[in-house]
């Protein structure tokens, strides 16, 4: 990995001395880049051996895109130890746990009796509260007593949830001195991706891990959108209080985006230190106001079909020059929830063009599909799932059918688990045997499955439209990204925390390479709306904020239909 490929900044991040090193690396600068070759570089110079190596990252996409690069890098000798936090305490803990599946978990917290002020959530919304506790970023009383509820329940059971790997680990090396002594002597330099999603607890493992100052931390606090996780972009400002001898470098270039898009996105924070855009191609930012979601919905797939084409595909297999094909994966749609997405989600399934869901709202978390996927990975681990609703008997017997059709294709014994389940006749298990299609084995299709949902269930490799939360987008880019409902209670979200939801604006505009289209609608689910006050904060000279051509007629439209409907109401 020569330091002929890495710009100035990078270097002097790669070649930073001994010591807590703190990288701020905006969108688009090359942070995984420059954290593989910091690695090779302690490597290839001597500084430390692969073994005195470790890397903290937040996925195992993330992991494993770290390794492939570093082997590729060294030409095959032996790399350092690179894993998740999660993944790292379970090889400290050892393999003799068990974890409480998802349905599971929800059943647990569906029980427990709750104070009144939390009468109102969602038992989702209720274990994100429990996991925000467990990771030391909530300190509540009446929290505290449903956690411990939830622990009960899960002992009973022999279980334990993904957040107990991180408590478990730090209670470990909290009473085990002789056990953190050694792993301090093994790691000699750490280093931290996605710096900005490390909560407090994981932040306290990291203390107890190392046994000198060769911190190395990179990451982004415009980034810090996991606050419903305990993770906080001032994480970074704790970093420096703690280590106040660190050193700071900023990496500017962004290597992503056209000159439009970073300059919009220089916007939002204007505080910062800018980016500069490495591409001097052209593309194109705008706000659109539309009349309501109908049209919101109307205006991004008739711009999708314009741009390959009319839908016939031909741009994406002419003959002319490849960097200008067009095709379904260059193109996001994000938004902040799901709700708001309803109507595109429908006007896209319904122009017949291949789409793929990703993160909230994802075929793939329905419990149906939660089930088949469960019971298809059983014919391949042996250990029968736990699925609510159903009876160990009646899982019992499912099995027995599995055992009578081992050898059938995947998206057949699929089709055969649904009818034995009852299951049949949702267009939605429908498109899921049909992704089954293509894997000849239950091997290769689980093995997929759960590739998938270590990335919110986004192929990277389908050539299909991605609609996508703008959580699940982060670390994700597209050549052109429509971002809807960007209107005041949607984003920000009149319920959460208008700093964060600003770092969610910002990192929804800093996905595209070349073409930003944000929309916002005069009426939504028939109500007034209003212009986000993010993007009417941004100089028009950055973006632009234009008029949908066809808001008068359908304004004139809605008001026909309207004075017809109260007419009507007369009779």
């Amino acid at each position: 990995m020569s330091l002929r490929e890495l710009n100035e900044s990078q270097k002097r991040a790669v070649m930073a001395g001994d010591g807590p090193v703190v990288i701020i690396a905006g969108p688009g600068t090359g942070k995984t880049k420059t954290l593989t070759a910091r690695i090779a570089h302690l490597i290839t110079s001597g500084r430390a051996r692969p073994a005195q190596i470790l890397a903290l990252t937040f996925t195992k996409k993330a992991a494993e895109e770290m390794k492939a690069r570093l082997l590729a890098g060294l030409e095959g000798q032996s790399a350092a130890h690179i894993s998740t936090f999660h993944a790292l305490c379970h090889e400290l803990l050892g393999n003799d746990v068990t974890y409480a599946s998802d349905p599971v978990r929800l059943q647990i917290i569906k029980k427990l009796t709750r104070p009144v002020r939390l009468k109102g959530l969602s038992a989702r919304e209720l274990g994100l509260l429990i996991s925000r506790a467990k990771n030391m970023a909530e300190d509540d009383p009446e929290i505290a007593q449903l956690v411990t509820a939830y622990d009960e329940d899960l002992h009973q059971q022999g279980l334990i949830d993904f957040d107990d790997l991180l408590v478990r680990t730090r209670q470990l090396l909290l009473q085990d001195a002789q056990k953190r002594t050694e792993l301090q002597a093994r790691y000699t330099h750490i280093l931290v991706d996605e710096f900005q999603d490390t909560n407090t607890l994981q932040y306290e493992l990291l203390q107890l891990l190392r046994g000198n100052d060769n911190l190395f931390v990179i990451g982004d606090p415009e980034q810090s959108i996991y606050g419903f996780r305990g993770a906080s972009g001032d994480i970074f400002d704790k970093f420096k209080a703690d280590f106040p001898q660190h050193r700071d470098i900023t990496l500017t270039i962004n290597y992503r985006s056209v000159p439009e898009v970073v300059q919009a996105s220089n916007a939002i924070f204007t505080s910062r230190t800018p980016l500069e855009a490495y591409s001097q191609t052209h593309g194109s930012v705008q706000a659109i106001q539309v009349l309501n979601e109908y049209a919101e919905a109307a205006w991004v797939c008739t711009e999708i079909q314009r741009a390959i084409g009319g839908g016939d595909m031909l741009r994406a297999i002419s003959d002319d020059d490849p960097s200008a094909h067009v095709t379904l994966k260059d193109f996001a749609i994000l938004y902040r929830n799901r709700a708001v997405a309803l109507a595109t989600q429908r006007a896209i399934r319904e122009s017949g063009l291949p789409y793929q869901i990703v993160g909230e709202g994802s075929p793939y978390e329905q419990p149906k599909v939660q089930a088949l996927i469960a019971l298809l990975r059983s014919t391949v681990t042996g250990e029968l799932p736990e699925l609510e609703g159903f009876s160990s008997s009646e899982i019992n017997l499912v099995h027995d059918k599995l055992a009578d059709a081992s050898g059938a294709a995947p998206s057949a014994l699929t089709e055969l688990l649904m009818q034995v389940l009852g299951f049949e006749g949702d267009p939605a298990l429908k498109q899921f045997v049909g992704s089954l299609v293509r894997f000849p084995d239950v091997v290769s299709a689980v093995a997929y499955l759960d590739r998938l949902s270590d990335q919110d269930f986004y192929d990277a490799n389908a050539d299909a439209i991605t609609l996508s939360t703008i959580h699940a987008s982060k670390g994700l880019e597209f050549a052109h990204v429509f971002l809807i409902g960007a209107e005041q209670g949607v984003l920000p979200h009149s319920k959460a925390d208008r700093d964060e939801e600003k770092r969610l604006f910002y990192v929804a505009a800093t996905r595209p390479k070349t073409h930003l289209d944000i929309l916002y609608t005069t009426h939504r689910g028939g109500q007034p709306s209003e212009l986000s006050a993010f993007v009417r904060e941004l100089p028009d000279e950055v973006l632009p904020k234009v008029v949908d051509p066809h808001l008068a007629d359908d304004q004139r439209r809605l008001k026909k239909r309207q004075l017809k409907k109260s007419q009507q109401s007369l009779f």
